[in-house]
């Protein structure tokens, strides 16, 4: 069970999340400076104080606020987190780094360690209880008051970083460091990425998701939380039930992609495809897995088959096959205004599919436990690695979108009526600006005249006496008055 003492000293500050509405992501950079990392500042060649500066650069973007904190466990003078400096962007952060050494407790103890204080400080102080991104640099002892039980005290900071809700997202970068000083040898050290509150962890995926650490820490992140969230992805490898829809994968390597001639959609599609394990580091050594396509009028039902899932390993995949229904009463008609726009090119229809494992149980691969062990000999990694027995299911949101080819067809219709449309009026308008000759018969005596398109004309006598009016249309004029003791009529 996790100590009340550790969830109180969270208790004041998780209630700031509720508080205080979201601000621009802020990271705070831990540096462990007690007397368990005297190697690391101790040894010429160690390029402890180098990694950390280069992850800061890579992690912040142009205008975070980016502070830099070394911590040991405060004690007499010794103040724990101590500020090395803050400001917008990373460019400072080796610049603050530069004097930093390990502290001391007294004029003849080093300084020990307490992560608890170190998180918990940093949350309720220096990130005034919003959320953020810690990022603690260790050797992964923590001995609060020389504590020997290190192991057991980092078991209670592993269950804290599961167990409390506050903390949305925790990755972990284990790396190779060999450093030697003059009282202490380290293997390894611990690059922890902890997001303190939705949208910090939301900007922790992201970041890990478009690589921006990659450069710097080359192997992928152990993900500790969340394990209910995107562990499998769908990766397609061809359409089997049509040969004229092909299947690929998106450029975020999550999407799902489905090309097709809008005659020739097939109400009904089996996707051949493989199902991938994203849970790294651990192995999926069971799960049932099923699923639904959602759309715009809402979800249907999708089979994954084989349903079952056994000792996948992290980053391989299995091979099923997906099946599922198109809503082909979305698809838009080609006599579409949404088809008509598009000009002979596709349009697009965003789906998702929403991918559920039940009955779940991930493990640790011996290989991943050997190399920890080797890095951090005593330290209990396999406890850190197993989730909470709660955690028994996860989803995975697949996108998936459906991109229709339209026939220029339509358009070429449209575009014909428009232009007939448009010569109609010409000729129109050509007539109605035409002056025609007519005879007319007046009294007896024939007489031409000239005469356009619906205008009309008064007839008159030799001696100016009215005869009557003639009114012309698009054809032949008609007689439409005649006045007494006139005639007048329209000669053949």
């Amino acid at each position: 069970m996790m100590p009340r003492a550790w969830c109180a000293a969270l208790a004041s500050v998780v209630l700031g999340l509720c508080a205080v509405p979201a601000q621009a992501i802020q990271q705070a950079f831990l540096v462990q400076n007690s007397g368990w990392m005297e190697p690391f500042y101790a040894d010429p060649q160690s390029q402890f104080k180098p990694l950390i500066a280069a992850v800061a650069n890579a992690a912040a973007r142009p205008g975070d606020k980016v502070m830099v904190l070394a911590f040991s466990q405060s004690s007499g003078s010794n103040v724990s987190p101590q500020l090395l400096g803050q400001g917008d962007g990373a460019a400072q952060v080796a610049g603050w780094l530069a004097p930093l050494a390990p502290a001391r407790k007294s004029a003849s103890a080093l300084a020990d360690t307490d992560f608890r204080e170190a998180v918990t400080k940093t949350i309720g102080e220096t990130f005034k209880s919003r959320p953020g991104i810690i990022w603690i640099f260790t050797n992964n002892k923590n001995s609060p008051g020389n504590d020997p039980a290190t192991a057991a005290r980092n078991l209670e900071f592993y269950r804290l970083l599961h167990l409390e809700p506050s903390i949305t997202r925790t990755v972990v970068f284990p790396l190779r460091m060999p450093v030697q000083g003059k009282f202490f040898a380290a293997k390894g050290l611990m690059v922890y990425g902890l997001a303190y509150g939705k949208e910090a962890g939301d900007e922790l995926g992201r970041m890990v998701a478009e690589g921006r650490l990659a450069k710097i820490l080359t192997k992928p992140p152990a993900r500790l939380k969340p394990v209910d969230q995107d562990g499998v992805r769908i990766v397609p490898q061809a359409v089997l039930n049509t040969p004229n829809m092909t299947a690929s994968m998106g450029t975020d390597k999550r999407t799902v992609v489905l090309d097709v001639d809008a005659d020739k959609l097939v109400p009904h599609i089996r996707l051949k495809a493989s199902l991938q394990n994203l849970f790294y580091p651990y192995l999926i050594a069971q799960a049932t897995v099923d699923g639904q396509l959602r759309t715009r009028a809402g979800t249907t039902p999708l089979t994954v088959a084989p349903a079952a899932v056994s000792n996948l390993a992290p980053g391989a995949s299995q091979s099923i096959e997906v099946s599922f229904k198109l809503p082909l009463e979305e698809v838009p008609s080609a006599w579409s205004s949404q088809a008509i726009a598009a000009m002979g090119k596709q349009v697009i229809m965003p789906m998702s599919v929403s991918l559920g494992l039940s009955n779940q149980r991930l493990a640790l691969p011996a290989s991943f436990k050997t190399e920890m062990q080797e890095l951090f000999p005593g330290d209990p990694l396999s406890d850190m690695f197993v989730p909470p027995d709660s955690v028994k299911s996860s989803t995975a949101q697949v996108p998936l979108i459906v991109r229709v080819q339209y026939p220029l067809t339509p358009v070429l219709v449209i575009v014909g009526g428009v232009l007939a449309l448009l010569l109609a009026l010409a000729a129109l308008a050509f007539l109605a600006m035409k002056t025609t000759r007519y005879p007319v018969m007046v009294n007896g005596v024939r007489r031409n005249v000239l005469l356009k398109p619906f205008k009309s004309l008064a007839i008159k006598a030799d001696d100016g006496a009215a005869v009557g009016e003639i009114r012309r249309g698009l054809g032949r004029p008609t007689v439409v008055q005649v006045e007494p003791g006139q005639t007048l009529t329209i000669a053949s």
